[in-house]
C-alpha cells in the first residue's frame, strides 16, 4: 500500500485528478449551454482530449533513471497506470455526458477515451511526459477540418474515416479499429519503453 501511495504522489496524481474532475464539470456545464447535437458531440470530444491531456505529466516521475530501475516491474505499473487513468476519465465523463440531455453516445465516448489514451501513451514515448498531449491535440486538426461542428463526418474514402475516428458514429467499424490499434500500440510502447527523457 505504501508503494502505491508513493507512486501516486510521485506522479502528481492528486492534482491531476482535480484537473480531470474540472473537465467533467466543464462537460456538464457545456451540456446545459449547447443545444446542437453536433456541437454537443464536438464539445464532448474536446473535453475528453483535455482530460486525457491532463494526465500526460503523470506518465513519468521526477527521476527517469529510477523509472528504468529493474527492482520494480515498470511495464506492469505503466500498463495499470494508463488503464486506470483511462477508466477514471471515462467514468467521470460518461456520468456527466449522460446526465440530463445526452452529450454523446457511451460507445463513442469509450472509443474516444481508449484511442486518445493510446495516442497520449505513444506521445509520452516519442516526446516525453511533458509533450505527451501533443499527439492527441494534433490529431484533432484533421477532425476539425473534415468534420466541422455543423457538418457530417466523412463516410469515404477510408483514410478520412480513419483520420476522423473520433467523430464517427459508433457503427463505423473502421473508426473503432483505428482507435483500438492506437490504444494497443500506444499502451504497449509506453509499457515497454516508458516516457522519453
Amino acid at each position: 500500500m505504501r508503494l502505491l501511495v508513493l507512486y501516486l504522489r510521485s506522479r502528481a496524481v492528486p492534482s491531476i485528478a482535480v484537473t480531470v474532475l474540472g473537465c467533467a464539470v466543464a462537460l456538464w456545464a457545456l451540456g446545459l449551454a449547447i443545444h446542437s447535437p453536433a456541437g454537443r458531440t464536438l464539445a464532448a470530444l474536446l473535453v475528453a482530449v483535455a482530460a486525457i491531456g491532463a494526465i500526460g505529466p503523470s506518465l513519468a516521475g521526477a527521476d527517469h533513471d529510477l523509472d528504468r530501475a529493474g527492482a520494480i516491474a515498470w511495464p506492469a505499473w505503466r500498463t495499470v497506470h494508463i488503464f486506470a487513468s483511462g477508466a477514471a476519465i471515462f467514468g467521470l465523463l460518461a456520468a456527466t455526458a449522460l446526465a440530463g440531455q445526452r452529450m454523446t453516445q457511451v460507445g463513442q465516448l469509450a472509443r474516444n477515451v481508449a484511442g486518445l489514451a493510446g495516442l497520449l501513451a505513444l506521445g509520452a514515448v516519442l516526446f516525453g511526459a511533458a509533450g505527451a498531449a501533443l499527439l492527441p491535440v494534433l490529431w484533432i486538426v484533421p477532425v476539425l477540418w473534415w468534420a466541422p461542428p455543423l457538418g457530417e463526418p466523412p463516410t469515404r474514402p477510408a483514410y478520412r474515416v480513419m483520420l476522423t475516428w473520433m467523430v464517427q458514429p459508433v457503427e463505423a467499424r473502421a473508426a473503432t479499429v483505428t482507435a483500438g490499434v492506437l490504444a494497443a500500440v500506444g499502451i504497449t510502447a509506453y509499457a515497454a519503453f516508458g516516457s522519453r527523457r
